[in-house]
């Protein structure tokens, strides 16, 4: 038997049991090389091997000149659920809101994407989705305040999904349309909210929700922190 091999087998799989049983958790440093090296008695090549395999699988990552830690786990999009609660509940994952705001407003160019005259009401819900009690994304929704009115929507503090809260009031979306890209968060609000450092960027989603004969029912601006959450989608010839 290799003994070099069921040396750095012997530490990968050690850490990443520990990452299972919660002993390590998400940003944890672990043991240095130097640490590791007396511990199981082996070679700087050994445990740096085990390392970067581990890093490579997504079980940890490397801070030059502070050392190596524990990744956090991903929400990967599968784009299977229109309704993003939905999604993180089906990966096992813990899930939270905090409100920010919930208001009426009137706004122009939002009332276009609507599709309402500008001097319409406009409902705008600002809130926090939470991940194991860890903030991942800023939601701002934006819905025609005479499909929904502010009384109507402050039952999302009770539902806590803005998608139960328009099916209370008959308003399920049947189909979304999305735009992906990357943008710096610069609102002082979102980066608090976000624990985000200023000039962080993130994931920026566009999305307009339509109903069964079209009508716009909402549309949406969210920013995703990059390093919780990623896309997956599956393309068929």
């Amino acid at each position: 038997m290799d003994l070099k091999i069921s040396k750095y087998l012997l530490i990968e799989n050690e850490i990443i049991d520990a990452i299972k049983r919660g002993e390590l958790k998400p940003g944890d440093k672990v043991d240095s090389e130097s640490v590791l090296k007396k511990k199981y008695g082996v070679s700087t090549i050994t445990v740096r091997k085990a390392f970067t395999d581990l890093i490579n699988n997504g079980y940890l990552y490397a801070v030059q000149g502070l050392g190596t830690f524990v990744t956090k786990k991903q929400m990967i999009r599968g784009l299977t659920s229109i309704s993003f609660s939905d999604e993180l509940e089906q990966q096992g994952y813990k899930i939270g809101m905090i409100i920010d705001s919930i208001e009426e407003i009137h706004n122009k160019e939002i009332a276009e994407k609507l599709k309402i005259s500008e001097d319409e009401k406009i409902i705008c819900i600002k809130r926090v989705r939470l991940a194991n009690n860890e903030p991942i994304a800023y939601h701002t929704s934006y819905v025609d305040g005479s499909r929904i009115n502010l009384e109507q929507a402050q039952s999302i503090k009770i539902t806590r999904s803005l998608y139960k809260t328009f099916a209370k009031y008959n308003l399920s979306p049947i189909w979304v349309n999305e735009n992906y890209s990357v943008k710096e968060v610069t609102d002082n609000s979102v980066l608090n909210q976000m624990k985000l450092k200023k000039g962080c960027s993130s994931f920026f989603v566009k999305r307009v929700a339509y109903g069964a004969m079209d009508e716009v029912i909402e549309y949406a601006e969210t920013y995703f922190n990059k390093d919780w959450y990623s896309v997956t989608v599956n393309i068929k010839a």
